[in-house]
Formats: C-alpha cells, sequence, structure tokens
C-alpha cells in the first residue's frame, strides 16, 4: 500500500530527540515507530469505559465486604449461602471476561 498522505506533528527539539532515540533503539525509522504505536494503540477511558470500571469497583466493594463478613462468621449458616452467591458472582465476572467485546471509537 502507498504511503503518500503526510501527517504533521509540532514536538520540541526535546521531543523530537527522544522520538528519534527511541525510534534507533527499536532498529526503526522515526515515521515506523510513530505509526506502529498510534495505529495499535487503544486510547482508554471513554466515558463507557468509566462507567464500567466504577461499577466493578462498587461490585468489588461489595464483594470484600460479603467475604469479611463470611469470614467472621463462619460457623453461622447463612454462610454458606453467602459463600454460594460469591462464587456465582466470581463465575459471572470470568465468563464475561471471555465474551467477544464491542468496538469501541476513539474520542
Amino acid at each position: 500500500m502507498p504511503r503518500n498522505a503526510v501527517i504533521k506533528v509540532r514536538v520540541s527539539e526535546e521531543e523530537k530527540a527522544i522520538m528519534e532515540d527511541k525510534a534507533l533503539a527499536c532498529g526503526c525509522t522515526l515515521s515506523d515507530l510513530v505509526r506502529q504505536r498510534l495505529l495499535n494503540c487503544r486510547l482508554r477511558q471513554t466515558p463507557e469505559e468509566k462507567e464500567r470500571l466504577r461499577l466493578l469497583a462498587q461490585a468489588g466493594n461489595n464483594i470484600n465486604q460479603l467475604a469479611r463478613w463470611a469470614n467472621t462468621h463462619e460457623g453461622h449458616i447463612a454462610t454458606v449461602e453467602v459463600v454460594l452467591r460469591l462464587e456465582a458472582l466470581w463465575l459471572a465476572f470470568t465468563q464475561a471476561d471471555k465474551r467477544p467485546r464491542e468496538e469501541t471509537s476513539c474520542t
């Protein structure tokens, strides 16, 4: 595929030197390094991702509280139910991680 389009980016002399050093260390040209890094870079922290991380942190907090309760009340019969529910949550999280994810647009 011919590469005939040009993208111009302004950087300081120091930034340019750092980028050239990194390209040299990788054994490639500056253009190849920039192209490879930008084309393979996944931007994170989209609004949807931030919300998912917030919900996951909340769920993790709740799971920690349940686990602490189960450890405190080991002899209590309700502990068995809590542990079973924790295992079900763990299974749901691990299965959700295996599902294919939708591609999100970069913002």
